[in-house]
């Protein structure tokens, strides 16, 4: 197949806490001919605002009806496209690698395909039944459909020729996807299913049932996939502009600490400020430069985290665990990382340290924009028989390697490491600017 212009669909809802990783990992692909459009329902978060200021090729197009219909909004980005293949792909899924757009595209040499869709993998922090359910629908093994139209336009792609004389049914509310696809194969063409053009979906495909049940089959499926490896532990530590305090790095006080822990196999500090790395000696620290494409903001420090991972780290030193810390967290408890190393249970995926709210009562804005109390610290204390409590992940997170590859630090199967709510504390940016680190 020749070169052919892919122009890419993406359809947003306040997508700000995924769009930029989205199209992240849009722009890295190996196939490079392609346009990306925009189709955005009425988002009143940042979604738009981070498109504008980081990617702004992409075109934007607005849905303005009232009433949000899938297969309307599809033909919309379509009208607008430029190419002669159209991939279709939701703004909340992410590209799991470089190959997606090329596994795709390779699918329709053949003029008797109508269209592919590729496999969507579970996140970590998915809900256990959603990570059942996109386990057993997408599975691993090609699949060429002649009869079945199951299609799914989170990640697809089909050919524009079609399209014109096959648009997407603009008055469903559900599954214009599958109603197109039953319309292509009654013609006597063929639906792919192709599990190398995979991407991440963080929600399922159908409704929520049974919890625990659902809890206990996401466990024995995602932990069948995984493969014991021999314990061996490395320590990431990303700094994006290293702080002194009197005069001397923050980080070398938390080296020093690491250094005597036998069980930490090498530290990997991300960071490229050569005044740090000329005062750092060690043969068990590594320094890792940080490249331009992973310091945007909206990508977040787990996105950032296990890509250092994945291209520096995982085939060179093969690690069972990743200790992650933060360097603006200045004060932990007294031996505090060997304590969490022997809390390592391998029935977990990670071992986070959490603290109890005591200070601050907490409050939920309902759709009304009315605020309902959910925890009030203002009461004495034996009334407060369920207390609340938050992750402290920058003291340090162990992660299995397994997960950290896909998740960063993130799962559900976590346990947890209780600390004094005083070691919460870190120099977030109004901090350093007041005291001027």
């Amino acid at each position: 197949m020749k070169n052919l212009l892919v122009s890419i669909i993406v359809r947003t809802k306040n997508e700000s806490f995924w769009i930029g990783k989205c199209l992240h990992e849009i722009h890295n692909q190996l196939y490079k001919n392609f346009e990306v459009i925009v189709v955005d329902n009425s988002s009143s978060d940042k979604t738009i605002p981070i498109i504008k200021k980081n990617f702004k090729k992409i075109k934007i197009v607005k849905y303005k009806s009232k009433f949000f219909l899938p297969g309307k909004a599809l033909n919309l980005g379509i009208n607008k496209s430029k190419g002669s293949l159209i991939a279709m792909i939701s703004g909340h899924c992410i590209p799991k690698d470089k190959f997606w757009l090329k596994n795709l595209v390779k699918n329709l040499n053949n003029k008797k395909i109508a269209g592919v869709y590729g496999r969507q993998e579970p996140l970590d922090i998915s809900e256990p039944d959603d990570v059942r359910d996109l386990i057993y629908l997408f599975g691993k093994d090609r699949k060429i459909q002649t009869k079945e139209p199951f299609f799914h336009n989170a990640n697809s792609m089909i050919r524009k020729d079609l399209w014109k004389n096959s648009k997407f049914d603009e008055n469903t509310k559900h599954i214009e996807d599958r109603l197109w696809a039953q319309k292509q194969i009654d013609k006597g063409l063929k639906i792919i299913y192709e599990p190398l053009a995979s991407v991440f979906h963080y929600h399922g495909v159908n409704h929520r049932e049974n919890l625990s049940r659902v809890s206990r089959i996401s466990n024995i499926l995602t932990t069948q996939q995984s493969i014991k490896k021999k314990f061996k532990l490395v320590c990431i530590i990303p700094i994006l502009n290293p702080l002194k305090l009197n005069g001397d790095y923050i980080v070398k006080n938390l080296l020093k600490d690491l250094l005597k822990i036998k069980k930490i196999n090498k530290i990997f500090i991300v960071c490229n400020d050569k005044n740090l790395q000329s005062e750092i000696k060690n043969k068990n620290i590594i320094f890792l430069k940080r490249n331009k494409q992973i310091e945007k903001d909206y990508l977040g420090s787990d996105y950032v985290l296990k890509k250092i991972y994945i291209d520096k780290i995982k085939k060179r030193y093969r690690p069972s665990h990743i200790l992650a810390i933060e360097e603006i967290y200045l004060f932990r408890p007294k031996n505090f990382f060997q304590k969490l190393i022997k809390n390592i249970d391998d029935n977990f995926v990670s071992l986070v340290p959490i603290c109890q709210i005591k200070k601050n009562n907490i409050w939920r804005k309902n759709t009304n924009g009315e605020l309902n109390s959910i925890y009030k610290t203002t009461l004495p204390t034996p009334i407060l028989k369920n207390p609340i409590y938050q992750e402290v992940k920058g003291l340090g997170v162990i992660t299995k390697s397994s997960n950290f590859k896909d998740n960063g630090r993130e799962s559900p199967n976590t346990k947890f490491f209780e600390v004094d709510t005083k070691y919460s504390f870190k120099l977030d940016s109004f901090i350093k600017k007041y005291l001027k680190f």
